[in-house]
């Protein structure tokens, strides 16, 4: 039988060390391939090449794909595939895309990579007319050389956003010869050269190192193929399809003129939505909702239906104001249209409909609820399993959607709110308000709790479901308060406040920013950031075109000054 890992030594000896001298290979497929890749024609053999180090020039971060891309992308090339579990995705700065950049992969997560793709793999191939699809060839025979690297070639353009070269080339077919010799199988043999192609970090990782541009000063600029790479998974949250890879081949991505044209032609395409609501599932936290519980005793309508039913909503919403009716993305922070089924009906107190299906609603003049915060996700995750945290709440509003500063609380900080004191005498109910307002008057917490509280005891008319109430405990709420000098008297007015805030549109494209360019945005691109926001609000807080007019914006196409190719000893880097 052939041996069951033909790439293992290079993942274990370049990935999980968080080395990358093995990815100084250029782009556009000049370069050489990973630190320990086999031999050409030595499946497994253990024999390294010697690797060059790594050009001396201003480049980004190398980063991992995500869970999301990871997916996506081995989905894009061998079809509907299952997926056994691989290393968990870092959330760092709010994002799973700066974790990407930062956190080395472990020798667990090379091994779950072996075992997920091997899985995938061997799926996609066991039906030699499903095979059919997936590759530009299929073999008849093991001596179908020319086939062979035909196959490799196409699959590995894709897999790598970038063409292969004569060596990796080389390196690849080799395996399939040797598989194919030992096994006599022509299909298993081309399976496993692709399973290789799969574990290299040229597909687990996003290679967009760039190369200084006379041209250009000397800046480092993104290759073609490297800004298709970057459109894809910006965009898509996959891999580039054949006509980027083309216009890549063809370097029209070379200049803003053909990256709007391939940004434009993008937005258009179904894989949009796909890449928008991967954004929204990461800056609104969408994937810890599954998780979130309940107590099951006070809230027995906690099902995992009405989890779906939130979540659904979530990306209704955006897909709305994106997508089907193009408006203004600010909209969604004060908005009265709902999207719900019955369950989620019942919760906002809106009529049930026949057949029941998920659908637009409105929800009636007066009511409290209203925007983005007025959400059935966001209030629900953002408390606990028996009642509601205005911290959490108030913590979410300052963080995500005006870019404020939380400071973190004290080591030795007492979070237990409970009215029961524990003496056995009688119990005395105090308003979430009052039970806080210590917090706010203490030194050591108030520098967080002045921040968050106001904005989460806004929130207090919804349980920790997200179902309005009218009291706590039998006990009058009061929901005012005021946003940086602007008074509210509930969460519907906070809503509005929070649409009009200045922070609210530079944040926002901080935001996407961040989630693009996998870190946090350095000082000096302060003036480039507030320049995208003005062109946002000139193109009425349109979000497609906020995304177009970033990727077609030089940061999006040079590397700055301040990334860098390698991590560092505190774990920055990845």
């Amino acid at each position: 039988m052939p041996r069951a890992d033909p790439r293992g030594a290079l993942l274990l000896g370049v990935l999980s060390a968080g080395c990358y001298s093995g990815l100084s290979g250029r782009a556009d497929g000049a370069g050489s391939d990973d630190a320990s890749a086999t031999e050409p024609g030595g499946s497994g053999s253990g024999e390294t090449a010697e690797v060059p180090e790594p050009a001396e020039v201003e480049a980004p971060t190398v980063r991992r794909l995500t869970q999301a891309e990871f997916t996506h992308s081995v989905r894009d090339l061998l079809g509907p595939v299952d997926l056994s579990a691989i290393e968990a995705d870092s959330n760092q700065e709010g994002f799973f895309a700066v974790g990407a950049a930062r956190v080395a992969l472990s020798p667990a997560g090379v091994a779950a990579y072996e075992l997920a793709l091997d899985a995938a793999t061997a799926q996609a191939f066991a039906d030699p007319a499903n095979a059919a699809g997936l590759v530009a060839c299929v073999p008849a025979t093991v001596a179908d050389v020319a086939c062979i690297r035909d196959a490799i070639a196409a699959f590995g353009r894709r897999a790598w956003r970038r063409p292969l070269n004569a060596t990796e080339l080389d390196r690849y077919a080799g395996i399939a010869t040797d598989v194919g010799v030992e096994t006599g199988d022509a299909l298993v043999a081309l399976r496993h050269a692709l399973w290789g192609v799969l574990q290299s970090p040229h597909f687990l990782y996003r290679v967009e190192l760039g190369t200084p541009s006379e041209d250009d000063g000397g800046r480092v600029k993104f290759s073609s193929y490297e800004m298709a790479s970057r459109l894809a998974f910006t965009m898509w949250n996959t891999l580039p399809d054949d006509a980027l890879l083309d216009a890549a081949q063809a370097d029209e991505l070379a200049t803003s003129t053909g990256i709007a044209a391939q940004a434009q032609r993008m937005l258009a395409d179904p894989r949009a939505r796909q890449g928008v609501a991967n954004f929204v599932a990461e800056h609104y936290r969408l994937w810890q909702l599954e998780e979130k519980a309940k107590d099951t005793t006070q809230f027995p309508e906690w099902t995992p239906t009405l989890k779906a039913a939130m979540r659904q909503e979530m990306l209704a919403r955006i897909e709305e104001v994106v997508f089907t009716t193009p408006a203004d993305f600010l909209s969604l922070y004060d908005d009265d249209k709902v999207f719900v089924n019955n369950e989620l009906a019942a919760l906002y107190g809106l009529p049930a409909v026949e057949p029941d299906a998920f659908h637009p609603a409105t929800l009636p003049a007066g009511d409290a609820r209203r925007g983005l915060i007025g959400s059935a996700m966001i209030l629900a995750l953002n408390s606990l399993p028996a009642r509601t945290s205005a911290t959490e709440r108030g913590q979410f509003i300052a963080e995500t959607l005006l870019c404020k500063t939380v400071p973190p609380p004290p080591p030795d900080v007492d979070t237990n709110l409970d009215d029961d004191d524990g003496s056995g005498g009688p119990v005395v109910h105090r308003t979430l308000r009052e039970k806080l307002e210590p917090h706010r008057e203490n030194p050591a917490c108030a520098g967080c709790h002045n921040v968050t509280d106001p904005l989460g005891l806004a929130l207090e008319h919804f349980d920790t479901m997200g179902r309005y109430r009218e009291t706590d405990l039998g006990l009058t709420i009061d929901a005012s308060g005021e946003l940086d000098g602007v008074p509210f008297v509930d969460a519907a007015e906070l809503a509005v406040a929070l649409r009009e805030h200045p922070d609210a549109l530079s944040c926002l494209v901080r935001k996407l920013y961040t989630y693009t360019a996998g870190r946090l945005p350095f000082d000096a691109e302060d003036d480039f950031l507030a320049a995208i926001g003005v062109e946002f609000e000139v193109n009425d807080n349109r979000f497609d075109r906020l995304l177009l007019a970033i990727v077609t914006h030089d940061d999006f196409r040079f590397a700055h000054p301040a990334d860098s190719v390698l991590g560092t000893d505190q774990g920055e880097g990845p």
